[in-house]
């Protein structure tokens, strides 16, 4: 049994000692290595279920992005990273939690600690300091690494995935705030241009109709940052007049927030909480937005949650089967899993809330999450 380093530790009082520094270095290891592989697995995974797939988008691409093929797959996936990142983290956490007190628990290091004086939840502050940051790094990344990896990532998919080096979008209608709808038959992402544009415009008892047989977006044009119409007409309300038209700002919408409305509903965990706030506003009819925004918020609490479940199966002094405990702690972190996606699948059908759909399960698992960690037995 190791006491090295621990005989001082109730000495320690409050502040951040050796003992700390020692659990923090074990856990930031095991999060270190199992972050690593679990991105590098999904990273894996999805390259060879989608290599023949990317052998013939790469082969219609022109010969000058062909022939630069791996770094096309590695950039994509390095623009990936975040996404993968946010999708997986809170198993990262859970697992990474696991090994951490394994370790401790095989070299029997948490009792010596014990007999110190201090408390269990002393004792593991270092992981739960860990669990904190990331869900912190999780909130930060969402909302500010996210928009500048965005349009890459879907360059690059576009090209791989699609063999489009600029990616066309057809027949799509954005409904904007304040009776503002657009329709365009093609929008060419990379070039920033419409085609076949209409823009219905209905506030009070107006209306107006604003036509073009296409629409260029330019940040430096003459009339300042907007789009520059060719063959552009607008309908004036109450009469059957019509004026040209070169340049018109479209309700304010620019190619980014473009790229953001022409998200599939499926695709909106890709948007940043801002997005989803203005998305929520102005279509509060649609559950998946506001299921979406709320989840986001939900699950990287899910990281100090799992912990919470799956320590008390960890933290066993009595003899026992080790693989009989992580069984246990993988039914019960599966069971809030199964339950979540239950939850979330009834919210986005508009069965019940998406409010309460998102919080129902974290507020259920992380009470039970609460009461196991505060039960288990030194």
């Amino acid at each position: 049994m190791r006491t090295d380093g621990f005989e001082d530790a109730g000495r320690e009082g409050s502040g951040f000692g050796l003992c700390d520094r020692y659990v923090l270095r074990i856990c930031l290891g095991s999060y270190a290595v199992c972050l690593v592989f679990l991105i590098g697995l999904l990273i894996l995974m999805d390259l060879l279920l989608s290599f023949d797939t990317y052998a013939k988008n790469l082969a219609a691409l022109p010969s000058s992005l062909g022939r630069q093929g791996f770094f096309l797959v590695l950039a994509y996936y390095f623009f990936n990273l975040p996404f993968f990142f946010l999708s997986i983290a809170p198993y990262v956490t859970v697992t990474s939690a696991m090994f951490a007190i394994g370790r401790l628990m095989g070299a029997n290091e948490i009792v010596p600690m014990l007999f110190t004086g201090r408390s269990l939840t002393r004792i593991l502050r270092p992981l739960f300091l860990v669990v904190l940051a990331n869900i912190a790094v999780m909130f930060w990344a969402r909302e500010y690494l996210l928009p500048s990896f965005l349009p890459l990532k879907d360059d690059y998919q576009a090209m791989l995935r699609d063999g489009e080096v600029d990616r066309v979008v057809r027949d799509k209608v954005v409904r904007l705030g304040g009776g503002e709808t657009i329709f365009f038959d093609r929008y060419r992402v990379r070039s920033r241009r419409m085609e076949g544009l209409e823009m219905h415009v209905s506030r009070g008892k107006g209306r107006s109709l604003v036509r073009a047989d296409a629409a260029d977006y330019r940040e430096d044009g003459p009339l300042g940052a907007g789009w520059y119409l060719e063959g552009g007409r607008r309908s004036i309300p109450g009469t059957d007049l019509l004026e040209d038209l070169r340049f018109h700002p479209l309700g304010g919408l620019d190619p980014n927030r473009l790229r953001k409305e022409l998200k599939e509903r499926r695709e909106v965990l890709d948007l940043t909480y801002s997005d989803l706030l203005v998305l929520v506003r102005e279509k509060p009819e649609v559950p998946e937005y506001v299921l979406a925004l709320h989840g986001n918020l939900t699950f990287p609490l899910a990281n100090l949650l799992l912990v919470l479940l799956a320590l008390p199966f960890a933290l066993r002094f009595e003899r026992g089967s080790k693989l009989e405990r992580i069984a246990f702690a993988l039914v019960v972190c599966g069971a809030y899993l199964v339950t979540d996606l239950i939850f979330r699948n009834l919210g986005a059908q508009g069965t019940i809330h998406p409010v309460i759909a998102a919080w129902f399960p974290t507020i259920l698992f992380g009470s039970l999450g609460i009461v196991l960690f505060d039960g288990v037995r030194t």
